[in-house]
């Protein structure tokens, strides 16, 4: 694998739909949440360790986060559950005005 510069690291980030800068790369450094090795003053990245965060960020604070309880895991679900049921409603809601509008009849 590849050893990456911070700017490289957010790059990288980009291209997988993460919005963050040098600064968010490096807080997650100093955290620990990424890792990273300092050389000559400057971290230094494994590609692996980046695609390893992309996939913790990715979980992180869903139903699927690595090393959360079972009752943790059911709130999140429920919660999940409790929203799509909201979105649903509210597009049911907006097919049945466009319906309206389109003078088509509900089926």
């Amino acid at each position: 694998m590849n050893t990456l510069t911070v700017q490289e690291t957010t790059n990288l980030m980009h291209s997988y739909g993460i919005k963050c800068d040098r600064a968010n790369v490096e807080q997650w450094l100093d955290e620990g949440k990424l890792k990273g090795k300092i050389s000559k003053e400057t971290y230094m990245i494994e590609e692996e360790d980046v695609y390893n965060f992309l996939d913790f960020y990715r979980w992180e604070g869903t139903a699927y986060e690595r090393g959360i309880d079972d009752k943790t895991k059911i709130s999140r679900l429920l919660d999940e559950i409790k929203y799509l049921k909201q979105q649903v409603d509210e597009l049911e809601e907006e097919n049945t005005k466009l319906m309206s509008q389109l003078d088509i009849l509900p089926y």
